[in-house]
């Protein structure tokens, strides 16, 4: 069922307490628009400068629209760069017009951003992920003020404090706590169990990318129907 949004690994490693920024790339390709590829449970669609109504698979958002997720929920979008975006529960999740940005303000997204599409960016209220192409895991706590980001690949990920005072690479494997506007600290996290139990990579076949190499696992699970 896709309820869990970490592997047991990270989440035994959430209460201790994240964040970015990037690196250079050669074109932009903007973000342009979303289509949600599947749905469960009870999501709604949060339209820039309009009143949130129900999702319904297929919708199309356009820069400026987020959507929401409840209990037990998950939604999956497709951008048009081939960026797929998989939120759990309790999530709140934007795109920024004319960016390549994204905004977290609460729950859990898993990114696969092919490569080759420029700089990406995921902003949550404590942090910033600088991105390429990559495959890696934010979650942010409102109640606590936490952000966590973890990295699937070896590509660079760049994790800032909002204040940018502070700064990590990530390896794969790898995930950095921020609690406030302080990185806690770098911890491994095990991928096998990752892949295993996360709801947000189920049918994904990430694990095989050590095969493969990730920027070819990451680019067949963007082309996915």
């Amino acid at each position: 069922m896709l309820r869990h949004s970490l592997s047991t690994s990270v989440i035994l490693l959430w209460a201790a307490g994240s964040a970015l920024v990037v690196s250079p790339a050669n074109a932009q390709t903007p973000l342009t628009k979303a289509v949600i590829s599947a749905l469960r449970n009870q999501v709604r669609l949060l339209p820039n400068r309009q009143a949130a109504r129900p999702a319904k698979l297929a919708d199309v958002m356009s820069p400026g629209d987020g959507l929401s997720t409840a209990r037990s929920s998950l939604a999956e979008l497709r951008f048009n760069d081939g960026t797929l975006a998989r939120m759990g529960e309790h999530a709140v999740f934007r795109f920024v017009p004319q960016t390549r940005n994204f905004r977290l303000a609460n729950g859990t997204v898993l990114l696969l951003i092919p490569p080759g599409q420029g700089r990406t960016q995921i902003k949550t209220p404590n942090v910033t992920a600088g991105i390429r192409g990559s495959a890696l895991f934010v979650r942010y706590d409102t109640a606590t003020n936490t952000s966590i980001v973890g990295s699937l690949t070896d590509s660079g990920i760049e994790v800032m404090n909002v204040s940018g005072s502070q700064r990590q690479v990530l390896k794969a494997g790898q995930m950095v706590i921020t609690v406030d506007d302080q990185i806690q600290g770098l911890y491994n996290f095990d991928l096998e169990a990752f892949y295993e139990t996360s709801a947000l990579v189920e049918g994904l076949e990430l694990d095989n990318s050590q095969e493969q190499g990730p920027d070819a696992a990451i680019a067949r699970c963007a082309k996915r129907p």
